[in-house]
């Protein structure tokens, strides 16, 4: 399936999302929201067979068959893959000399 037709999946199956983001937020987890809740299935997605005809009772079972473990692992991993600090692409300049131009002394 392309990315186009997932999209699709996700807008028909809001109130699935809703669903799953509200128990997890009974369960304490106050600030997962419906894009988590997809975005933990899509990632689940690559270790699960998928059927050749993907059906709305296939994607609903797997996203309700989701637990907040694998939510919280999932969560834990997107942190590790994070920007990298000490890359010069993310356009971060730290020197002294930057640091006491800022500084300066009132006379």
């Amino acid at each position: 399936m392309t990315e186009h037709d997932w999209s699709d999946w996700k807008r028909q199956l809001e109130p699935v999302l809703t669903s799953k983001a509200e128990e997890w937020q009974l369960l304490g987890y106050e600030k997962v929201t419906e894009e988590d809740v997809w975005a933990c299935f899509m990632a689940k997605l690559s270790k699960l067979t998928v059927p050749e005809t993907v059906t709305a009772h296939w994607i609903v079972g797997e996203v309700f068959r989701l637990k907040v473990t694998e939510y919280m692992n999932w969560l834990t991993m997107e942190a590790y893959k994070g920007p990298n600090w000490f890359t010069k692409d993310e356009g971060l300049e730290f020197s002294l000399k930057s640091m006491t131009e800022k500084v300066k002394p009132s006379s």
